[in-house]
Formats: C-alpha cells, structure tokens, sequence
C-alpha cells in the first residue's frame, strides 16, 4: 500500500495536483524525456484561380475605384474655371482663352511654380525689363547694357565675327563705320551687327558672281555676231581700234590699267553693259578708225604709211592673173577692201 502512495504522489506531486507533463515523462534511465510538441497544420493556400472566377481586370478596376474613394481630391474640379473666371472679370473671350492656358497645368500648385520661377528670374536678374516708349535715356543705356551693347560705336569692332575668317577689308571700313554708328544709336547688339554685315558680304559675292556671268555671256553673243558681220577682218578691225589713243593719256595699251583706253573700254554703259564689249561701240570705233586711219584697220603689220596697202594690192593682182579662181575663192573681198582703203589714203594725201 505504501508503494502505491508514493506512486500516486509522484504522479500528482506533493499538494496533490497533476505534475507537469514535462515531470510526469522520464526515459528508462530515469532521465527526464522531451515534452512532446503538437504540430499544427494549416490548410495550403491556393490563391485565386480563373477556375473559380479571377478576374484580374476586374479586381485591378476595383482596386482603382476604392482608392479614388479613399483620396478624394485636395482641389476643387472647377478650379481652373474660378481662376479664369476671376481674372477675364466678365470678358468671355478672355475667359476661354485664359481657361484654354490653365488646361496644361495639373492643378493650382503648378500654376504657383511658375509664378514664384519667373519671380525669381526677374529678382536674379535672369529676365531683363524693356524699357517703355517714355523711358528716359538713362534706362534705354542700362537695357542696352545688359544685352551686350557697347559703351561707343568703335567697340562693334573688336566684337564683329565675319563668317569664314574674313575680315573687313582698309576700302570697308569707312562704310562699316558709319553703319555702326547708326545703329548702336539704336541699340543694336555685336551679333545683330555681326549677322548684318555677313549679309551685306554674302550678297556683296552673290551680285559680283552673277555680273561676271553676265558679263561673260554678254561677251561672247556679242564676239559671235561680230565675227560673222567682220569675217576674216574681225582681228584687224577690233586690233585697230587702240590706235585711236594713241595721244591720250596711257596711250593704246589696254593692258595699262592707269590708261583711258583701258579705263574707258572696262567701264560700263547706262544699261550695265561693259564698253568694250557692247557690239555697237565696237562697230562704232572700228568705222571711226576707218574714216581716221584707214590703213590700220587693213595692215596686218602695223604700218599705216599706205606703202604696204600697195604692196598687198600688189601681190593679190598678180594671183588674180595667174590663178583667177584662187582669187575669187579668196582674196576677192580683201582685194576690194584694199581698194577702198587706197583711195582714203590718196584723197587725205598719204
């Protein structure tokens, strides 16, 4: 009986009550054993299926509305409408005009943001005031100041950029001057002056261009009808025409550029057409040459003293009597010419 009383004391412990579980075990060494752990187990989670009826853009629309509900909005809908409102003050053009412009921002504090950036601009000096039509002269400098303008005129030209390299030529100078001067009394900046001139430049080589095509085109339509006018005496007529100044200042050189002849032949008639190459000074000038001196429209060797007129009448004459259609295939015309040529020089005395 006594064993069964220490049995039934060791089970319940010494006030009686059930020992803990973990006294209550012990191994057969009489080590104590592990409490045993209870493993709960929960049911997998499947997450939503299509099977069941997911709709994933159905719970994303969802989603979308309950957190529109949840945010309402901070700013009125119709703030972009007051703001128009209040500042056309009735005008309902500039209503709508006003309503259009406040469409690009999102809400009123974008609207704050430019204002306080182009306040600051203003105060940083990153924007410049233009002065009115009734500013004082003072103010029209400190504008002009602040866009780069220089204090004098002559400034523009250690400031002046020429496209290419080029620089302003000794002969330009005074025009650019004066150019200059004009218009900084207008304000006008280094690069506006800078952009001016490029352009007088560009125009300036456009123009030559063209007038040397001109010129040139000129040129040869007149050559072209004067050698089929002079025939084989186009050389010696055109060639006669330097003797005609021979007395004036530079005399016949066409190469000397200092002379009249070259000056007067270079220059240019009413219509922009070069002297020497307008058809009917030429014909002119060679008719007065004729008339002047007429054996230097004939000679080929420059003698004009009449004897080697004689000498070529001479020697056609003898081919026309011994080779008659040598002569009427080529020397018929220069025969004549000679003829008329010899009878000037005989009425004039040579």
């Amino acid at each position: 009986m006594l064993d069964d009383e220490l049995t039934e004391t060791q089970e319940t412990g010494e006030s009686g009550d059930p020992a803990p579980k973990d006294q209550q075990t012990q191994s057969s060494e009489g080590e104590p054993k592990a409490p045993a752990t209870e493993e709960k187990t929960e049911p997998a989670k499947t997450g939503k299926t299509i099977v069941a009826g997911a709709d994933a853009e159905e719970e994303a629309k969802a989603k979308e509305e309950q957190e529109a509900k949840d945010h309402k909005p901070y700013w009125p809908d119709d703030w972009r409408e007051k703001m128009a409102e209040h500042y056309a003050a009735g005008d309902k053009k500039l209503y709508q005009k006003e309503l259009n412009r406040l469409k690009r921002f999102t809400d009123p504090t974008a609207v704050y943001g430019m204002g306080r950036e182009l306040e600051g601009k203003f105060t940083s000096g990153g924007l410049v005031k233009i002065p009115g039509k009734d500013a004082k002269p003072e103010e029209k400098q400190a504008f002009w100041k602040q866009l780069g303008v220089p204090e004098n005129a002559e400034e523009y030209f250690e400031k002046i950029q020429l496209e290419n390299g080029a620089v302003i030529g000794e002969a330009d100078k005074p025009l650019v001057n004066t150019f200059a001067q004009a218009v900084h009394k207008a304000g006008a900046t280094p690069e506006f002056v800078s952009a001016a001139l490029n352009w007088y430049y560009q125009q300036q080589e456009q123009q030559a261009a063209e007038l040397d095509e001109q010129d040139e085109t000129f040129r040869v339509e007149s050559e072209r009808a004067l050698k089929e006018e002079f025939g084989p005496a186009f050389k010696r007529r055109t060639n006669a025409i330097g003797s005609l100044f021979s007395t004036a200042p530079g005399g016949s050189d066409i190469k000397n550029e200092n002379g009249l002849f070259a000056r007067l032949m270079g220059g240019r008639t009413a219509d922009g057409r070069i002297i020497g190459n307008d058809p009917d000074m030429v014909r002119w000038l060679s008719g007065l040459v004729s008339e002047v001196n007429p054996a230097a429209t004939v000679v080929e060797g420059g003698d004009q003293s009449g004897q080697s007129v004689d000498e070529e009448i001479a020697k056609i004459e003898k081919i026309m009597r011994t080779d008659r259609r040598e002569y009427n295939r080529t020397y018929a015309d220069r025969y004549r010419e000679l003829l008329g040529v010899r009878e000037k020089l005989r009425a004039r005395g040579a």
